[in-house]
């Protein structure tokens, strides 16, 4: 494979540009040999045993990215809506297609982004975390309390994966995956594993408002700055996650035990990068996220996702760029991490599917 996602050959255009979580993925699974020369897999139609124990939002589809007619070609720094690609795909398994089992872990890693957790009802303190997509994406403590279940998202998706194998639906088993990573790189995120220091929380008590827009707006732009990074080919970013997942390949233990650890010291880097768009952007960037509603009619994430090429042109100004390097720094040792549970969790299946 090649050292960038956004030149790899065997990715059709079609199913570009690339979001953060594709690169993420791309990184890891390039690290490990054997599952990268693992052989094609049929796709299939989903197995029925999902929506049975796991519902879905009600306006997901599972698309078909191994059939594709490419449409159009978008910006690929300026495009931040994962739904718009340069293909259009179908809506149906094809008949007769294979693909190669790092192909789908790739394509469908912001598959849990788009409808497939949006617009349901799966806990009554979901507001806390923008909605239901929150819910599942993020878990953090707050006071006394802690709102969120991605860990159960990760595990439950881990689960799906190993079933599918089970029953012979390979390429499900690597779709499923696919989304497990997708949780378990969020785990990683200290934006999605702590939601605001401690000091600014008790200082702004009583202005709900002011807590949730400062939260949302430092939560989207800490996600604008990676996926820029990523799509400018920054070196160190890539060179971090493959350094993390050859070491998790290797490590002795289980994802499920280490979890915990993994979450805890994501979220130490949390004030830093908190406190650094506060100081660096200041209200420049509050006002980009001024028209988000806690209480409008779609997700916080929706919302945010709206605001983020105005967020784009703050944090990317041109006298802003030589302070980047704070936050390269510690986004570098995040994806380390981040690399090292993916290279874990794959370890785990392509073994199995080795021998």
């Amino acid at each position: 494979m090649n050292d960038h996602l956004h030149n790899n050959p065997d990715l059709p255009q079609a199913w570009a540009p690339w979001f953060s979580h594709e690169y993420i993925t791309y990184f890891a699974v390039r690290a490990l040999d054997g599952l990268a020369s693992l052989p094609p897999v049929a796709v299939k139609p989903r197995p029925p045993f999902g929506d049975k124990v796991w519902p879905v939002g009600p306006k997901h589809i599972d698309i078909y990215k191994e059939s594709y007619q490419e449409r159009r070609h978008l910006d690929p720094v300026w495009s931040f809506d994962y739904k718009k690609r340069n293909g259009d795909f179908a809506l149906e398994p094809p008949s007769e297609k294979t693909i190669e089992p790092w192909k789908v872990l790739v394509i469908y890693s912001t598959e849990p982004d788009l409808d497939l957790d949006h617009d349901l009802a799966v806990h009554k303190n979901q507001k806390i975390t923008g909605g239901s997509h929150g819910w599942r994406h993020m878990e953090f403590r707050l006071l006394t309390s802690t709102f969120g279940a991605a860990p159960q998202s990760f595990r439950v998706h881990k689960d799906f994966a190993a079933l599918a194998f089970e029953n012979g639906n390979d390429y499900w088993g690597w779709r499923y995956l696919s989304r497990c990573c997708h949780y378990l790189a969020d785990l990683g995120n200290p934006f999605h594993v702590r939601v605001l220091p401690a000091f600014f929380l008790m200082k702004n008590i009583f202005s709900g408002q002011t807590l949730f827009k400062t939260a949302s707006a430092v939560h989207q732009s800490y996600e604008v700055y990676v996926e820029r990074r990523f799509r400018e080919g920054f070196g160190p970013f890539g060179e971090a996650l493959l350094q993390g997942a050859r070491e998790g390949q290797k490590a002795p233990g289980s994802v499920q035990r280490l979890l915990p650890a993994y979450m805890k010291k994501a979220g130490k880097t949390h004030n830093a990068i908190f406190y650094f768009f506060l100081e660096q952007y200041g209200r420049d960037l509050l006002d980009v996220f001024s028209r988000v509603n806690p209480n409008g009619p779609s997700e916080t994430a929706a919302q945010t996702n709206k605001c983020s090429a105005d967020a784009a042109r703050v944090i990317f100004r041109d006298g802003s760029l030589p302070a980047l390097g704070f936050l390269d720094g510690i986004t570098v040792g995040i994806l380390e991490d981040v690399g090292r549970m993916l290279g874990m969790l794959f370890r785990s299946f392509a073994d199995a599917k080795v021998r």
